[in-house]
């Protein structure tokens, strides 16, 4: 008979609907489960073991809690998290899933993108950075309209915006900071998002 000491525990770095499966699905495996999320009561705690509310975007607050619990496996579920955490928590013995890499390769929009358009030579849609509001302006004008503006960081599509004209940005800056910019016909491609053509390449992602 599985005991607390002796079953596996899994901790999920965020605890929205599709982690709420995954726990229940962990559970019928017999493995402790642990949901983690910057708010009370989202839906994964409410059918975990356990439960723990803190920031993870604060790479001290995300070591602290993982140090605490030990749990077997780490398993993120969401783009905000503080991904060098993770990686100094996998240097440190702690197993992510699938990898503390791979996390923060697709967590990470900008990296995501360099490593598919940069270093894979993969065809993506036109894309372009704006940290402030000429930015945005010059490079949604130079990539044209209607164009995608999306947040470096986002859950859920929050933030995304389509501008049909630059008169657009007038009305709302807010969800365009710190955007990426990108054609329509990033709605058909993969989700890899974005990057900045600047931006120097980590050769050790791949």
């Amino acid at each position: 008979m599985l005991t607390p000491k002796s079953m596996k525990k899994v901790m999920l770095l965020g605890s929205g609907e599709l982690g709420k499966e995954f726990i229940i699905s962990c559970q019928r495996l017999g493995v402790h489960t642990i949901a983690v999320d910057k708010y009370p009561g989202a839906p994964a705690m409410q059918v975990a073991h356990q439960f723990e509310v803190v920031d993870m975007l604060d790479p001290i607050a995300l070591k602290k809690i993982v140090e605490k619990h030990k749990p077997d496996y780490l398993v993120p579920e969401i783009e905000a998290l503080a991904t060098q955490a993770l990686i100094d928590l996998e240097k440190n013995g702690f197993n992510v899933i699938p990898s503390a890499r791979a996390a923060h390769m697709t967590m990470n929009r900008d990296v995501i993108r360099d490593l598919a358009a940069d270093v894979l030579k993969l065809k993506t849609a036109k894309f372009k950075y704006a940290t402030n509001y000429e930015e945005l302006l010059k490079e949604s004008k130079s990539i044209g309209f209607p164009c995608v503006i999306k947040p470096v960081m986002s859950s859920s599509g929050k933030g995304q915006s389509v501008a049909k004209s630059s008169s657009d940005f007038d009305t709302d800056l807010t969800s365009f900071s710190p955007p990426q910019i990108k054609s329509p016909a990033a709605y058909a491609t993969p989700p890899v998002s974005k990057i900045p053509a600047n931006k120097p390449i980590d050769k050790n992602l791949i």
